[in-house]
């Protein structure tokens, strides 16, 4: 019997794989407990629909995200700490206040953005901060650290 499978099973398939599997473990097993469903000809046609939608939007989304990547590598963003006459900073950039500042700067709306740093920035001068976007796509966003007058 052929069927869809509705959810991912471990060492047997992924979610809308088809599937050739006995009558009696589609009937007793698969079926009743949710895990797939019978592979009609309306279903098949209904799977493929759907999957060219998935895959449609993933490129878009994969265009989407190269284009940020684009926006974020021409910008740069100017924070002003307090600071004395020597440099020595006072406070820190942090992971928070990078993100909020690419919000404000509409550089990143509603995109998941993951900012990648060991530390908070405590120097002045000028840093690249690394930020991962979706899809194994990132971007070298640079900072610059200016002493407050």
């Amino acid at each position: 019997m052929r069927v869809i499978l509705l959810k991912d099973i471990p060492q047997f398939g992924r979610k809308n794989d088809v599937k050739d599997v006995p009558d009696g473990y589609a009937r007793n097993f698969l079926i009743p407990s949710g895990l797939a469903k019978p592979a009609t000809e309306g279903d098949l046609k209904n799977r493929d629909k759907f999957l060219a939608e998935q895959k449609a939007k993933e490129e878009q989304l994969g265009e989407r995200l190269k284009e940020l990547k684009r926006a974020i590598e021409s910008a740069a963003i100017e924070f002003s700490v307090k600071a004395d006459e020597k440099g020595n900073v006072f406070g820190s950039v942090t992971k928070e206040m990078i993100l909020k500042s690419l919000r404000e700067h509409s550089l990143v709306t509603k995109e998941r953005v993951d900012v990648k740093m060991d530390h908070p920035l405590k120097i002045l001068g000028e840093h690249f901060v690394e930020l991962d976007l979706k899809k194994g796509i990132a971007a070298k966003l640079r900072i610059v650290l200016k002493a407050e007058v």
